[in-house]
């Protein structure tokens, strides 16, 4: 199991039961101590973080055996929203376990923009009664149910041998009268939640790629086999279990490959909804991407052939045009996904969506954007008004 090379404590929590459960799982792990969560006074008294290279990548890299045990702040419940609405999202609610909460090293994963050089070390929260606290506050703000995603700003079980989050909230979300928690993760950290009474109420989705790809770019995570085996034992043990097929990479021979990989889950496991995407970076991103990457010259040159997802568009409030992520050309997404929903309904008739798509492709893959089916949602989602 994953453990991390130096811990940094905030002495906030340092009598927490949570800090304390992590620094006895990673007995002989240097921990250092610190009074206030700046970035700066991290990485200074970090001797991984002091020294790494200069290079932007460089220090990402060191973040990932850098842990940081912080307080809960005040906005690990909140709500997304996509700032541009020509890229069809629909908003959640989102709790937050960690900040760039992942130890594996994915070189397409968008919190490399999002975290940077600036704070390249990886954060998990403690406190989880002021946690539940957050979370009561809203959920009493409505008596509709309101599904809380886990898996936006890390990775949602790749800690949990350490924190024991997921043992925390699961029977607590059991036993609430109208929240639900949704887990996103390429892990497979799962045996300490098989166990649980989670009701029904906690949604664990996978993500998931074909596996020469995962071996190639999603550097440290488990194999593909190993995700499925993982999907497996929570499916058997009644979690209800979606699939996260994202990013769709149409490396030459893509299609075959990709037949395989959708055969092979079917195989194993029965989601009741899957999400498709393909490759798509901010400019902010594409901008650095001759630089950010661990596997060599392979992605740099897809990115070479990406445009802007939309024309530029000046939005109320703000002074830059936009133009929206980069991805391949819509007539090429268009054909990723025809040909991943065909795939896909050789052996089932689950819901499908889009991830962060236009509506041109929506309306050119037969799905209805009225009827969003994301796996982040717990029903459906209606993103054309």
């Amino acid at each position: 199991m994953w453990q991390p090379k130096e811990i940094i404590v905030n002495v906030k929590v340092k009598n927490d039961p949570g800090t304390k459960r992590i620094l006895n799982m990673c007995d002989g792990v240097p921990v250092k101590y610190v009074k206030n969560g700046k970035a700066k006074t991290i990485i200074n008294a970090s001797d991984i973080l002091r020294t790494a290279g200069n290079t932007m990548l460089e220090k990402i890299n060191a973040g990932k055996q850098v842990l940081y045990i912080a307080p809960p702040g005040t906005g690990l419940v909140d709500q997304f929203q996509m700032p541009d609405d020509r890229m069809l999202c629909p908003h959640f609610d989102r709790l937050r376990f960690g900040s760039n909460a992942c130890p594996f090293l994915c070189d397409w994963c968008f919190l490399k923009l999002t975290y940077r050089a600036a704070f390249p070390f990886m954060t998990v929260y403690v406190g989880y009664q002021i946690i539940e606290k957050q979370l009561e506050k809203r959920l009493n703000q409505t008596t509709d149910p309101v599904i809380f995603n886990s898996g936006e700003l890390g990775d949602s079980l790749a800690f949990e041998h350490l924190t024991g989050a997921a043992q925390h909230f699961i029977p607590w979300f059991a036993e609430s009268d109208n929240g639900y928690l949704f887990m996103l993760t390429k892990s497979t950290s799962v045996d300490q939640i098989l166990d649980l009474d989670h009701k029904g109420r906690t949604i664990i989705a996978w993500s998931i790629n074909n596996e020469k790809i995962s071996r190639k770019f999603e550097i440290g995570a488990p194999t593909f086999s190993q995700r499925l085996a993982a999907a497996e034992k929570v499916q058997n043990a009644g979690y209800p279990l979606r699939i996260r097929l994202d990013p769709i990479v149409p490396f030459e021979g893509y299609q075959p490959e990709y037949s395989k990989t959708i055969k092979h889950i079917f195989e194993k496991v029965s989601p009741e909804r899957i999400t498709l995407g393909t490759l798509r970076f901010e400019p902010g991103f594409y901008n650095i991407r001759h630089n950010i990457f661990n596997t060599g010259t392979i992605l740099p040159e897809m990115l070479g052939k990406m445009v802007p997802m939309f024309q530029p568009k000046l939005f109320s409030g703000k002074k830059r045009l936009k133009s929206g992520k980069y991805s391949f050309p819509e007539a090429q997404r268009i054909e990723i996904f025809n040909f991943a929903i065909n795939e896909i309904r050789k052996y089932s008739d689950c819901k499908i969506a889009l991830c962060k798509e236009s509506a041109v492709v929506w309306q050119n893959t037969g799905l209805e954007p009225s009827r969003c089916s994301c796996v982040c949602q717990l029903d459906y989602a209606d993103m054309t008004n």
